[in-house]
C-alpha cells in the first residue's frame, strides 16, 4: 500500500482537492491549527490557487492512488529582518491513512524544502498532541516555548508548543 504513495510539491491545479482536505481537517480536528474551518470555508479558489504558487512558500501532498490523503506547508517570514525563519505549517493525514509514516514523510519534505531557503524552522504543535510532538521531537525539532490558552475552540482552552529545528 505504501510504495503506491507519492509525495510532490502542490501547484495550482491541485487547488481543489488541496481546499476539501484542508477544511477537512480543520472541522474535524479544529485544536490542531490556527486556522479555521470558518474562516477558511469561504476562500475563493483563485485564492487558494494563488497561495499554492507562491514560492518560495510550498505545500506538500501525499498522494495514494492519485488521491490527496495528507499535506504540510511551509511558509517563509517576509520580514527584512526574520527572513532566516520559516515555519511549518497545517500538517494534516487523513484518519484513513494514517499509521503510514506519511507526516513523518510530509514533515521531511517540508524541511528539505526548507534547507534550501531558511536557516530555522519553527513550528507549533498542541501540548497534548502525543503523536505529532513525538513526530517533530524525532525529527530534531526542540521545544523553545510554550503557550497557555494558546487557542479556544467553543469555551475549551489548548495549549501549545513551540517548536524550532535549526537547519544550518
Amino acid at each position: 500500500m505504501d510504495a503506491a504513495i507519492l509525495i510532490r510539491m502542490l501547484d495550482g491545479g491541485d487547488a481543489e482537492s488541496f481546499q476539501a482536505l484542508r477544511l477537512h481537517g480543520l472541522r474535524s480536528a479544529p485544536e490542531a491549527f490556527g486556522s479555521s474551518f470558518e474562516e477558511e470555508s469561504d476562500l475563493d479558489i483563485a485564492e487558494v490557487r494563488r497561495r499554492l504558487g507562491a514560492r518560495p512558500n510550498a505545500v506538500f501532498g501525499a498522494f495514494a492512488h492519485d488521491r490527496l490523503v495528507g499535506v504540510a506547508g511551509f511558509a517563509m517570514n517576509t520580514k527584512l529582518k526574520q527572513k532566516h525563519k520559516g515555519l511549518l505549517w497545517g500538517v494534516y493525514v487523513n484518519p484513513d491513512w494514517r499509521g503510514h509514516d506519511l507526516g513523518k514523510r510530509l514533515t521531511q519534505a517540508v524541511i528539505n524544502h526548507a534547507r534550501r531557503h531558511v536557516d530555522t524552522l519553527h513550528a507549533t504543535v498542541m501540548a497534548a498532541n502525543t503523536s505529532a510532538r513525538a513526530l517533530y521531537l524525532g525529527l530534531g525539532f526542540t521545544v523553545f516555548g510554550f503557550e497557555k490558552d494558546a487557542l479556544r475552540i467553543n469555551g475549551q482552552s489548548y495549549d501549545d508548543e513551540l517548536l524550532r529545528l535549526d537547519l544550518r
